[in-house]
């Protein structure tokens, strides 16, 4: 039976799903796909194609020979093909992605699975977003971070609108912060009211840790450039929502919104 005859069987939610050629998976999975070719039949088959679709447009070069590693492979799509989120397939898609390798054998990605699977969409939202603008904002600045450096690290902050988050990316911040906190993917964070002139300007702060950078890095299939997180931008997630205020302080926040209190007072 064909991916697509048994997606139609399974008679889930509809949604068009285009693999970018006959031989995607086979690609994407290299010899690992006659290990888990029956499983993949037993998969949501909507979700399972999200995946390989995010896999396979995460990878530069599909004719590398590469083969994904077999640990991850199942894990991965055991956790991710039961979702029809577009920001689940991109994270699960680029850890697959992430563990191809020569020999199959490199099963670093595992941990990613691990916490990925732990994270609910809105999670992932709102550690998308929390790295995705921190990687703009270092590698807009001119001054460099050792991003292998803890102590330094954490000393970073990237500063949000709460209204912008909860509102128009429908992120849950009160509860969530605390989660990705409790997961090692945050150091520190705020969410409180910022005084100007007669008026409130509700934020959130975020302060990043070396595991955040890792899962992002991983989500991207850039796992092995962790390291340029400070200088490379690692790109955006097609389709996937961001938010547009963005500071690397709370009076950079203040000035984007364009708050005073002479304006205000």
């Amino acid at each position: 039976m064909s991916m697509e005859e048994d997606k139609k069987e399974e008679g889930k939610k509809t949604v068009e799903i285009v693999l970018p050629g006959a031989s995607a998976i086979d690609k994407v999975l290299g010899p690992v796909l006659g290990e888990v070719g029956e499983d993949l039949k037993r998969l949501y088959a909507v979700g399972r194609d999200m995946i390989f679709v995010a896999a396979y447009k995460k990878i530069e070069d599909v004719e590398d020979g590469k083969q994904a590693n077999l640990r991850v492979t199942r894990d991965v799509l055991w956790n991710g093909s039961f979702s029809d989120s577009e920001l689940c397939a991109e994270y699960f898609g680029g850890i697959l992605a992430s563990s191809r390798s020569e020999d199959g054998k490199d099963d670093d990605s595992i941990q990613f699975v691990d916490v990925t699977k732990s994270l609910s969409t809105k999670q992932l939202g709102l550690h998308y977003a929390i790295y995705n603008r921190l990687n703009k904002l270092l590698v807009a600045s001119d001054e460099r971070v050792n991003v292998a450096m803890d102590t330094e690290l954490r000393r970073r902050q990237v500063w949000f609108s709460a209204m912008e988050l909860q509102v128009n990316l429908e992120l849950r911040v009160g509860t969530d912060l605390n989660i990705l906190f409790r997961h090692g993917l945050l150091s520190q964070y705020e969410s409180k009211a910022h005084i100007v002139g007669s008026r409130a300007l509700p934020y959130v702060s975020a302060n990043p840790t070396m595991f955040g950078i890792l899962l992002y890095a991983a989500a991207h299939n850039r796992y092995d450039e962790w390291l340029e997180f400070d200088q490379t931008d690692f790109g955006d997630f097609e389709g996937i929502k961001l938010p547009q205020l963005y500071f690397d302080s709370l009076q950079g926040l203040v000035d984007g919104v364009g708050l005073t209190a002479e304006e205000t007072s």
